[in-house]
């Protein structure tokens, strides 16, 4: 089977109409065979049971024959002198001896006897067995006989009265001889047994008056017994050997007649019939491959042609150009057909695919390159977010510091409206405490000057905010114009400290020339209380300015580093995309490979 499978088509059919040829034949031959062989059984089985009976007809002629003297014996047995009707009973019947037994223990013989003292006839089986038959002749069991080792047989009948018994001797040389005759073919035998199961006439003269059984199983009593009334042959192993029997009743007789044909020899005739049909399918199988594989060559002519194609289109450069001859309206010319309508399908997809290959090969070349500017521009980009975010960050140090600052002038600012208000009271007991006013003058300038130095680096803080905002560019414009409020606000808040740096010099030089100058002063301090309101309220303002600038750059912050990460994964998609792009141009140029291992038409 597996050499079946990896065979040519044309081999497989040769090879399976050769099977189903012969198989058709080997069936046939079974068929003719099994029919032959009955026919063969049949006819054989007709000529053996004919000669069969033809050659029982004759023992039982021998027989009856025997009897008929020996009935004719008994009337002249009966007379005074037996003597004469015995001699004539024995030359007519060929009997070796013939003699007349009597009830009271007297023989006669028709010829002289050596007989031992006391011989008994009545204690014969002869005479017992005629007796018991009440005047019917009897076949007595073959014997052989002591004097010349021949099988004899006793024929014997009693007369009227049962007062004698009349028998005689006589030799089987003419049965053994008959049957010894019967040889329808070589290897033929034939013999006769008793009903009984005992041999009587057999070519081996060792097995005369054995068990039949020793033949054969088959030869058993109760098997004779259905033998003896079969039509047909029986087929029975005799000695190790494959027999055919037919076993005929003997006339007057308990004995078969029995022929024992070589099956061999028998169904020589079939076998050889057998053999020539055999010989014959051989014969007809191999002229039926040849006129089959012949044609087969012819037919798949165009087959071969169609694999060649196949093959030449599958090859590495495989020529999509070419076609084969469809006429015919076979199979062939069919399957011919499509493949050239398949072929022209598959060269115009490859037409397509190999057009479409360079254009995207050209487009991967593109998008690779325009990638890797993408990609270095991108990194630029974010470079520029790194600084710009470092930058925030600082701005937001720098914001938060100056948000402290603006609250600590704020408080400040609200303990010298506290202490300007305390001025004005203590201005009224200025005569009796000028020593407190005079140090409370000292702690307003030193105040101031802490003012003073506030709104300078309020200033300063400003003025950096602004520079950085100018670096920030469209981003950093609100916040510059803050900044700019901003050192505004810081550059008023400085005047304002000078001058009331001013007063207080004043107030203190006006308190050191004394009381006179009390009415002054109180009106110094309303204005100074005043002044100490209006920068408790500029600084305020500053103070909340510092708040919301610190929380817009804090907002500016989060947004620079926001864009940042947006940038980095901008960055990162960048790479990806230039290597899928890379990987792109690589498959398309491997696709243009494939495409132009095909020759197109």
């Amino acid at each position: 089977m597996k050499y079946l499978r990896s065979a040519s088509l044309r081999a497989r059919l040769v090879a399976t109409t050769a099977g189903l040829v012969l198989a058709g034949l080997a069936g046939l031959t079974v068929v003719n065979a099994i029919g032959a062989r009955h026919e063969a059984l049949q006819q054989l089985g007709s000529q053996t049971t004919a000669l069969a009976r033809a050659h029982a007809a004759d023992i039982g002629g021998w027989v009856a024959q025997h009897q008929q003297v020996v009935h004719s014996m008994a009337a002249g047995a009966a007379a005074a002198d037996p003597l004469p009707a015995l001699r004539q009973a024995e030359a007519a019947g060929g009997f070796d001896t013939t003699y007349v037994g009597h009830a009271d223990r007297r023989i006669e013989f028709s010829k002289p006897q050596d007989l031992p003292p006391g011989y008994d006839p009545t204690a014969r089986p002869w005479y017992q067995q005629a007796a018991a038959a009440s005047g019917q002749p009897v076949l007595t069991a073959p014997y052989l006989d002591a004097a010349t080792k021949k099988l004899v047989v006793t024929f014997a009948q009693a007369l009227d009265g049962g007062q004698a018994v009349v028998a005689g001797d006589v030799f089987m040389d003419g049965v053994v001889k008959v049957v010894g005759s019967i040889r329808p073919t070589p290897g033929t035998s034939a013999f006769i047994v008793s009903r009984a199961g005992q041999v009587v006439v057999h070519e081996d003269a060792a097995r005369v008056l054995k068990p039949a059984a020793e033949l054969s199983p088959g030869l058993a009593p109760e098997a004779l017994a259905a033998l003896g009334g079969r039509e047909g042959l029986a087929e029975l192993e005799i000695a190790g050997q494959p027999r055919l029997l037919r076993a005929e009743p003997i006339a007057g007789t308990d004995w078969l007649l029995v022929l024992a044909l070589d099956r061999g020899e028998a169904l020589a005739g079939v076998m050889a019939m057998v053999w020539q049909s055999v010989a014959a399918s051989l014969v007809v199988t191999v002229v039926a491959v040849l006129l089959l594989a012949w044609t087969l060559g012819r037919q798949l002519r165009r087959l071969k042609a169609l694999d060649h194609a196949m093959a030449e289109a599958a090859s590495g450069d495989g020529d999509l150009g070419q076609r084969l001859p469809s006429e015919g309206g076979d199979e062939l010319a069919s399957i011919a057909r499509h493949f050239n309508a398949f072929v022209a399908k598959i060269e115009l997809a490859v037409r397509q695919i190999r057009d479409a290959s360079d254009s995207v090969h050209v487009a991967a070349g593109e998008i690779a390159g325009g990638n890797a500017d993408l990609s270095a521009r991108t990194e630029q980009t974010a470079a520029s977010l790194q600084r710009a975010a470092s930058a925030m960050q600082q701005i937001t140090g720098t914001g938060r510091e100056s948000a402290d600052s603006a609250r600590i002038a704020h408080d400040l600012a609200t303990s010298a409206a506290e202490v300007a208000s305390r001025g004005g009271e203590v201005v009224q007991r200025v005569v009796t405490t000028m020593d407190e006013i005079n140090q409370a003058s000292h702690r307003i300038a030193d105040i101031t000057g802490v003012i003073d130095g506030i709104a300078f680096q309020t200033n300063i803080l400003a003025l950096n905010a602004a520079v950085e905002a100018a670096r920030a560019g469209e981003e950093g414009r609100g916040f510059a114009v803050v900044a700019s409020e901003v050192r505004a606000l810081a550059q008023r808040s400085a005047a304002a400290a000078r001058e009331i740096k001013g007063l207080i010099g004043a107030s203190v030089d006006k308190v050191e020339n004394g009381a006179a100058l009390v009415a002054e002063a109180g009106r110094t301090m309303e204005e100074l209380v005043a002044g100490v309101q209006r920068v408790n309220d500029t600084i305020g303002e500053i103070t909340a300015a510092a708040a919301a600038q610190h929380e817009e750059i804090v907002q500016a912050d989060a947004a620079v580093g926001e864009l940042d990460r947006a940038t980095q994964q901008n960055a990162a998609l960048v790479e990806q995309s230039a290597a899928a792009a890379q990987s792109l141009h690589e498959q398309a140029e491997r696709l243009a490979g494939v495409v132009r291992g095909f020759r197109l038409g």
